[in-house]
């Protein structure tokens, strides 16, 4: 076959021929390139959920949800925290996540903060978180209740003697909110006491032995803090009366 003459030159048919056939099939396969995905992700795209379905899709949605989302008493405890600088919205705060966590029920016994082995063992268990949590309340109110507790007042101070007693009367409530608590915590105590088994819960059985052998009793502590606070509201009362005259 003769050659072509092209600008005086001569290329051989053949050869073009091959090159036009390469060059067509490029622009062929080059749509199936761009649109090729590399293998491990192929499960983000919709279309192939059907063929790959990842097995994080087996776990039904509403699982997911209470691992995050807190529902259980044991969730609610333990979002609580005091760091060692705290301020009053923290421990406000912590009184309003337990006080959730004491309307909510407990999880499943496999789940338990410490492992459980039999129902005797859970209802220790059951008791001696609400026992530990009413005590965390009672803390919390007595910690915000020392916030506004003027402890001595000095002859100088009589001329704030309005605003401590105001402040003194937020004490009152805070020391008044923690009595109850106290007195759930004695409770609790005290049916945890009644099963005589052990658990893993090695604080809380320590917090539960002093309330229960009268080594730890803050409604004693509770009850003077108040008294205390009366003699001085009897002097800031005083101070205003003969402020007035």
């Amino acid at each position: 076959m003769p050659p072509l003459a092209l600008g005086g030159r001569a290329f051989p048919v053949i050869g073009c021929m091959r090159k036009t056939t390469i060059a067509i099939m490029c622009l062929l396969l080059l749509p199936l390139s761009l649109g090729a995905e590399d293998y491990q992700y192929q499960f983000f795209k919709e279309k192939d959920q059907k063929k790959h379905l990842p097995f994080s899709d087996y776990i039904p949605k509403v699982r997911l949800h209470y691992k995050t989302v807190p529902h259980y008493l044991e969730d609610y405890y333990e979002l609580y925290g005091k760091k060692q600088y705290y301020n009053e919205n923290t421990l406000r705060m912590n009184i309003a996540r337990l006080t959730t966590a004491l309307e909510c029920k407990f999880r499943h016994p496999s789940e338990a903060l410490v492992p459980v082995s039999t129902e005797e063992e859970y209802r220790k268990y059951r008791n001696l978180m609400f026992m530990h949590i009413h005590l965390l309340i009672m803390r919390s109110h007595m910690r915000i209740a020392s916030r506004y507790d003027k402890r001595v007042i000095k002859f100088y101070n009589l001329d704030f003697a309005k605003e401590i007693a105001e402040s003194l009367d937020i004490a009152r409530t805070h020391y008044s909110a923690a009595i109850p608590h106290w007195e759930h915590a004695q409770r609790y105590a005290r049916s945890a006491s009644e099963i005589k088994l052990s658990t893993e819960l090695g604080f809380m059985e320590s917090e539960r032995y002093r309330i229960i052998k009268g080594e730890t009793d803050f409604g004693k502590i509770i009850g003077n803090y108040l008294s205390l606070l009366d003699r001085k509201k009897e002097t800031l009362d005083a101070a205003l009366a003969e402020a007035k005259k």
